[in-house]
């Protein structure tokens, strides 16, 4: 995994926590009188039968997955600000894919390419920008930061805020959501010289914290892989 460049930054990480679902008991499947499959519209209906379809559909995937990221936040506007923030940012994306990537049950983790996300993005149309992508997952996630005002009037040059990473990991083939995480980090930044304003300062340590974050995603998402019923093998 490529190593998170360090910016001259005085961040100290304070609390963190990272909040997954738990992956369902083999033993819920254990009655074969439960109703198995799903319908190519599955998540359109909501009728008694495809509901119960839904809560009984047991996920399986291929040994060896592709898995699509996609960022559902906007907030890359402070990318192209200077080269520290370029070298920021990238070391973010390359550092996430690069966890993703290092699961056994994973041969490639890219980003959904933006020429095939959907304008009006629900499941069944995020499902098929999935599958013309090949992906047998789809990673969805968003990020938000949030500063404690208060925390300023004790120091105008430091600030305290939390950053927090929301993600689901979505089965292609079914659209059932396998997994989710939430992922915060907290941190304490202090305006450096080098930094032109304060404002600088806060979205660096803001992307600290989101890469922290992200990698605690990532490690969730492969743990649950780690235990997932498999399909059968994929032919060479």
């Amino acid at each position: 995994m490529k190593k998170i460049i360090i910016i001259s930054l005085s961040i100290l990480l304070g609390a963190c926590s990272t909040v997954g679902s738990h992956d369902r008991p083999s033993s819920y499947y254990a009655n074969d009188s439960k109703p198995k499959g799903l319908a190519s519209d599955s998540l359109l209906g909501e009728n008694d039968q495809k509901i119960n379809e839904l809560l009984y559909y047991q996920v399986k995937l291929p040994p060896k997955n592709r898995i699509a990221i996609l960022k559902l936040s906007q907030d890359n506007h402070w990318k192209f600000y200077s080269n520290d923030f370029t070298s920021l940012t990238t070391s973010l994306v390359d550092g996430f894919i690069s966890e993703l990537r290092s699961s056994n049950k994973v041969y490639d983790a890219s980003f959904l390419p933006a020429m095939l996300v959907p304008e009006k993005r629900t499941v069944p149309t995020l499902r098929e920008a999935a599958a013309r992508f090949q992906a047998d997952l789809l990673l969805a996630y968003r990020t938000s930061c949030n500063s404690y005002n208060k925390y300023r009037f004790i120091d105008p040059n430091e600030t305290k805020a939390y950053c927090s990473v929301e993600a689901i990991l979505l089965d292609v083939r079914s659209g059932i959501i396998t997994k989710s995480v939430v992922s915060s980090q907290d941190f304490v930044a202090k305006k450096q010289k080098e930094d032109v304003n304060f404002s600088e300062t806060v979205k660096k340590a803001e992307l600290e914290a989101i890469s922290k974050s992200l990698l605690e995603v990532a490690k969730q998402v492969n743990n649950f892989l780690s235990n997932v019923a498999v399909i059968g093998k994929i032919p060479n």
